[in-house]
């Protein structure tokens, strides 16, 4: 969903910050004359794997020395470097970088950046710097949002090959030198009081309790996002659930309960009365939930003083969350806690209110859950709270995780304890599900094999005594994903074959039948060619001729500079195959799919969260495909598959818009759209899907993921022999 710029924006979300964003200036340094072991001091740099760094005391503009960085010879599709300084959130109202730059080459692109986070602004030169350019100097203004700032990010980014130096960078604020600047902090974040732990001692817990626990996590939960004391960063309000819960945990009576409640939620002050809030739409998709007032049979008090505060709840920016550059929730100010290797029973139960409530409030698709998201709360409570080792705390955060469905949302981040208990051995083939049996579809190391045989379209039965059935039912429940497809996609890949131990025990059918037993040794992934959910593509071309009538194009290691090429390449031919059975290396809905269509032509609208009345989700106007000159007037298939996800499902979404197009292949992984990130206790963290990805008539996406024209599946005889059943039939409708 991104233009090049957006694109390369997005790559720098993702390289340039780390999960906990925790916003440290560090040495200052902007002359680039500080150096250790070869990086300068007080800067980040990313992709140091493929540039090289230097500090150079020959080319510079003031000082001792420049920064270098090179590019050399490599086979890698755009290669990506970024080198920031993250500050923090400064008082004042405008912001300026500025900086000498000289670059030198002919294949690449570069541009200094300032982003303010959590995605605030972002703001880079009109043109990106290109070709052989001597010392410059170069100036970008933002302007500031000191209340709604988590960081601030300023450096520059570099794609491609070639040279850049970097020399006498600047940072003021209102014309003054930064260093004379004064931070900005919300009174939430001056609170530090349970730093060190919760203090919270849960009893053994009741039915009745852990209704009470559900009942306060709704509570906590809708006063977050509602009460504007909270929004305007007054309350930690994490530290503030510490405090309650003491007294809380010790109710006997629906009456003393509500009576606490009410208390609670007094003391936070009065609440004035709103002009501008309006009731939920009656277009909106998904709208806000408060029948749990009456599900727990609250007093009359309380439910009037719920009702008062959500009639004149916050409007506009708050403080735990806000609106990203594409409308998806950003979740600002949510300490990660990654200090506590194991966070203790209240930190724990945080961790479940977070997430439980960013769902109920911001996530598209909490109606489409298998587990009815009002009971998920309930549901997990004892695991949380009962969850005293580093394992069981992860393993519970995983299942919650699951319940979401949705393959966005895993635990990304701060899951070691789980991959250790999983193994970090593997066999040294390749395992999927075809046919649904458990199939060799590619060996990455024969030698390791030895005298073992075992080929291509062998089934796997059993592994340790285990039948593959029994293996899926047991660890299906920690594997998250929208559907089955993308489910056994991650199951077969990543975890089935999988141990601590050197080796395991393998009963296999083979081509002719027969049942074999094998101990088959294991390795570290390093010691193996192995590879995620498709090869790397790295040096070949991404679009060639299968014959002289088809064309073929693979998103796999596409450029941006591609698509014209494939166009003019392609333009007489009989048709064309386009493979996004992988991630696309560059976003092509537009670039690629303004050759498909002969009109503008509405492919995707999106819901987004209305942020003045959160749980309320409406549609957003249709976005539209506009013709690049002459349509291509022969056929188009696109193949798709499990692997097929987010960006790739939206990209066939654009391809599917045009004039004589054919989408084939299988169920893809059913995760489209921006993703939210969340950040959890103990530094663990997940995505969810952010907004809500539908056809232009209101047909979902979500779950369902792209739905083929015709469904073609590989087969275990296909594996075999080694063919690509899908570019086969694809090739067979082109010539029909």
């Amino acid at each position: 969903m991104f233009t090049l710029k957006n694109k390369l924006h997005t790559a720098f979300l993702c390289t340039a910050i780390s999960w906990t964003c925790i916003a440290q200036e560090g040495s200052a340094n902007y002359n680039f004359e500080t150096f250790e072991e070869g990086q300068p001091v007080g800067w980040s740099v990313d992709g140091e794997s493929v540039f090289i760094p230097f500090q150079d005391f020959e080319n510079f503009k003031e000082g001792k020395s420049a920064f270098r960085l090179e590019m050399p010879e490599t086979d890698k599709a755009n290669p990506m470097f970024v080198i920031t300084k993250i500050l923090p959130a400064y008082k004042g109202k405008k912001l300026v970088l500025s900086g000498y730059i000289k670059t030198e080459g002919d294949d690449f692109q570069m541009t200094p950046i300032i982003r303010v986070d959590p995605t605030i602004d972002f703001v880079s030169l009109p043109e990106n710097v290109k070709g052989t350019t001597d010392w410059k100097k170069y100036e970008l203004t933002v302007e500031l949002k000191p209340e709604q700032t988590q960081q601030i990010v300023v450096g520059t980014y570099m794609l491609g090959k070639g040279t850049i130096w970097l020399d006498d960078f600047k940072v003021t604020i209102d014309g003054k030198d930064i260093a004379t600047a004064e931070i900005f902090k919300f009174p939430a974040a001056e609170d530090n009081a349970f730093d060190k732990g919760s203090q919270v001692v849960f009893p053994s817990l009741d039915a009745t309790q852990i209704d009470n626990l559900a009942l306060l996590g709704r509570v906590w939960g809708f006063l977050k996002y509602h009460h504007p004391a909270i929004a305007q960063g007054k309350y930690n309000w994490d530290y503030e659930l510490f405090r309650f819960l003491p007294q809380y945990v010790k109710v006997t009576s629906s009456k003393q309960r509500d009576a606490l409640l009410l208390q609670w939620i007094e003391q936070l002050g009065m609440v004035k009365l709103c002009d501008t809030c309006t009731e939920t739409s009656k277009e909106a998709v998904l709208k806000p939930n408060l029948n749990w007032m009456d599900t727990y049979k609250l007093s009359d008090e309380l439910k009037h003083k719920i009702a008062y505060i959500y009639a004149n709840r916050v409007q506009g920016e708050q403080y735990y969350v806000s609106s990203g550059h594409y409308q998806y929730a950003v979740f600002a100010n949510e300490l990660s806690y990654e200090q506590m290797e194991i966070p203790d029973a209240g930190f724990r139960l945080v961790s479940l209110y977070r997430l439980w409530n960013i769902m109920q409030y911001y996530m598209p698709y909490r109606d489409i859950t298998d587990r009815n998201w009002e009971e998920v709360l309930a549901a997990h409570i004892q695991s949380f709270i009962n969850a005293e080792d580093r394992l069981a705390y992860e393993l519970a955060t995983v299942q919650l995780i699951a319940d979401i469905n949705d393959t966005h949302a895993d635990l990304w981040q701060g899951g070691d304890a789980l991959a250790q208990h999983r193994g970090e051995h593997y066999a040294p083939f390749r395992v999927e599900f075809i046919e649904n049996q458990l199939v060799v579809t590619d060996i990455y190391n024969p030698e390791l094999l030895k005298d073992i045989q075992i080929e291509r379209g062998d089934r796997v039965t059993h592994i340790n005594q285990r039948s593959i059935n029994q293996i899926l039912d047991s660890i299906s429940p920690f594997h998250p994903a929208s559907n089955r497809s993308a489910q056994l996609r991650d199951i077969s890949l990543f975890n089935i074959l999988r141990t601590n131990e050197n080796q395991v025990q393998l009963v296999y059918l083979d081509k002719n039948n027969k049942e074999k037993k094998a101990v088959i040794p294991m390795f570290p992934k390093s010691e193996l060619k192995s590879y995620g959910w498709f090869k790397s593509l790295d040096g070949e071309p991404s679009y060639r001729f299968l014959n002289e009538e088809i064309g073929y194009v693979t998103l796999g290691n596409i450029q941006d500079s591609d698509a014209q090429k494939i166009k003019e390449t392609f333009r007489n031919t009989k048709g064309i195959v386009i493979d996004i059975r992988n991630y696309p290396t560059a976003f092509m809905p537009f670039a690629l799919g303004s050759y498909f269509v002969d009109q503008p032509t509405p492919f995707v609208k999106f819901t987004s969260v209305n942020y003045n009345n959160p749980g309320e989700f409406l549609f957003m106007d249709p976005i539209v495909i506009e013709p690049d000159g002459k349509p291509y007037q022969g056929k188009v298939v696109v193949l798709v598959d499990e692997r097929t996800q987010s960006s790739a499902e939206y990209t066939a979404m654009a391809f599917r818009a045009g004039r004589n197009v054919t989408v084939i292949g299988s169920q893809t992984a059913g995760a489209d759209g921006n993703v939210s990130q969340v950040v959890l206790p103990g530094g663990l963290g997940t995505f969810i899907s952010g907004l809500g990805v539908y056809y232009p008539n209101g047909e979902p996406t979500q779950r369902i993921g792209i739905i083929p024209d015709i469904e073609v599946k590989r087969t275990i005889k296909g594996v075999r022999e080694q063919r690509d059943e899908l570019l086969e039939k694809a090739i067979e409708l082109i010539k029909k």
